[in-house]
């Protein structure tokens, strides 16, 4: 269970860390809603910032539960 919240956390960094990098939020004028655009400059699918955060959080949550139950035996 540590190698896989090991595995967790650093895809969640890298996720956080690509989506900062490669896409960003731009208000469009005419509706007032904010599109996802790439470095190209073409409209792409958005991938909320939070999808990196949430697997660090859950990789972290599960090497402590791992931990303590080292602990526990």
């Amino acid at each position: 269970m540590k190698k896989v919240s090991v595995l967790l956390i650093v895809v969640g960094i890298i996720v956080t860390i690509g989506l900062i990098i490669y896409f960003r939020s731009v208000v469009n004028p005419a509706d007032s809603d904010s599109m996802t655009i790439s470095r190209s400059g073409s409209q792409v699918s958005e991938w909320p910032l939070f999808i990196g955060i949430i697997f660090t959080f859950v990789g972290i949550v599960f090497y402590y539960v791992s931990h303590s139950e080292d602990k526990a035996k």
